[in-house]
């Protein structure tokens, strides 16, 4: 059976925060995946390259007599390193879905995953650890029933622990003895609310004239509930076949979602991931319209420089685009960038003593860091009904022949806005409850992974 060997935590620098769970391993063996991880997340440093996700490190067999080896998994997050090694044959999905969900509990637990709160926090993660790994299996993975084993930090439990006090009041509830596994029984709330939250991301590769060549459109649904009692709900969207490749909580019915397309579940108490979707194009249109974004771009390559040009424009008549970040990267050799962006200049509802509304230039404004060599184009917003906002300007290279990437990226942001157009029907409410809870909506749109060729 698949076993994950243990988890490390290190800092930016790539030292040891946390090492847990390697009690079949020799002492050494959390050293030489460190050891391992450091040296060639600096030589990808070095080379200008991206670490591979899984990394292989050789170690010594539990006999000691032969050399054997083992796959190193990690991701980043917050400028900290989170590493599963898998001494087994074991698939890297398995490490990788153990650590999202271990990141997702952390999260949860500490509010933002600094260094700090990870020194602050050494009893609660080392507890936390214990409990979501039994033997390198994942074994209590449900946030509402941790909180139940391991009590979340609070600053009053902080107080007492500096001033030597033990003996904090357990939970009422025994663990593992709710007939729910992720609801504790005996749920009570004051006013009776639930929340979604569609966010959709979309992955795109654009050509120079603006041409879609792949994208694809990928969704969750992230849950807020404080409902009394046990509420046993429906939940039915009004074009639920825009959804493929569903991964679903384990609380919602999945023979009734193949059957009907509705979602029945019994919701977690408190904040909770209900639903992650691939969307599918539809009869009345295709993926591949959904870009609300035009680019046309064009680059010229020089000795020792080169030349660009960016115009954007919105596809999007009724949401702003937000937050549009352009990202270029101009290759090792640069040096310097020269650039202009235009745009409207749109008025601000003040106005100067002198009466002339002020306003800004759309076109935005653009920043040069000579020690990554890249360049960022950022506006605010972007609608449809403004003239198309431009970035023209050259760069200078310290190579005869420069070699800038291939392909931009192109991140933004669009409030109450949905690429699939998934949209929540109704909402009902079964069981042993006697209210109609109030039910909240939010859409939010972003780019995944965008990005535009020369």
């Amino acid at each position: 059976m698949a076993r994950i060997d243990g988890i490390i935590i290190l800092d930016p620098n790539g030292k040891p925060l946390i090492s847990s769970h390697f009690p079949l391993h020799p002492p050494s063996y959390p050293s030489l995946h460190i050891d391992t991880f450091n040296s060639a997340r600096k030589k990808a440093i070095a080379d200008d390259e991206e670490l591979d996700p899984v990394i292989w490190v050789n170690t010594l067999s539990r006999g000691g007599g032969s050399m054997s080896g083992a796959g190193l998994c990690h991701v980043e997050r917050e400028g900290l390193y989170f590493l599963v090694p898998v001494g087994q044959e074991v698939n890297p999905l398995f490490a990788f879905s153990f650590l999202d969900a271990f990141l997702d509990t952390l999260k949860d637990y500490l509010g933002e995953m600094t260094e700090i709160n990870i020194k602050d926090n050494f009893d609660i993660i080392y507890m936390l650890i214990e409990e979501m790994l039994d033997e390198g299996h994942p074994m209590t993975m449900e946030t509402n029933m941790l909180k139940e084993i391991v009590l979340p930090p609070t600053l009053m439990r902080k107080l007492l622990n500096v001033a030597g006090v033990s003996g904090l009041q357990a939970p009422a509830t025994q663990p593992f003895t709710a007939p729910i596994p992720w609801r504790r029984p005996g749920v009570r709330h004051s006013s009776n609310e639930i929340y979604f939250d569609i966010e959709e991301s979309i992955d795109a590769l654009i050509d120079k004239r603006g041409n879609i060549l792949s994208s694809s459109v990928w969704g969750r649904i992230n849950c807020n509930s404080r409902l009394s009692g046990n509420p046993d709900l429906l939940l039915n969207f009004s074009n639920p076949k825009v959804l493929d490749e569903c991964a679903f909580h384990p609380c919602i019915r999945y023979n009734k979602w193949e059957k009907n397309r509705i979602l029945s579940f019994i919701p977690p108490d408190g904040k909770f991931r209900l639903l992650e979707y691939q969307a599918v194009p539809t009869t009345t249109g295709t993926v591949k319209n959904q870009l609300p974004l035009g680019v046309k771009a064009n680059m010229v390559i020089e000795p020792n420089g080169g030349r660009f040009s960016i115009t954007l424009s919105s596809r999007l008549n009724s949401r702003p685009l937000e937050d549009i970040v352009i990202s270029i990267y101009l290759g090792k050799g640069a040096t310097s960038v020269c650039a202009t962006a235009q745009g409207e200049r749109k008025p601000l509802g003040s106005r100067s003593e002198e009466g002339a509304a002020e306003g800004f230039v759309a076109g935005g404004n653009w920043e040069f860091d000579p020690h990554t060599q890249i360049l960022k184009w950022k506006l605010s917003s972007l609608v449809s009904t403004e003239r198309s906002p431009t970035l023209t300007g050259s760069f200078v290279s310290s190579e005869s022949q420069p070699t800038p990437s291939p392909s931009f990226e192109i991140s933004f942001n669009i409030q109450h806005h949905s690429f699939s157009n998934l949209r929540v029907d109704q909402l009902k409410v079964q069981g042993d409850v006697m209210y109609k809870p109030f039910k909240g909506v939010r859409q939010l749109a972003r780019s995944g992974k965008v990005e535009v060729r020369w």
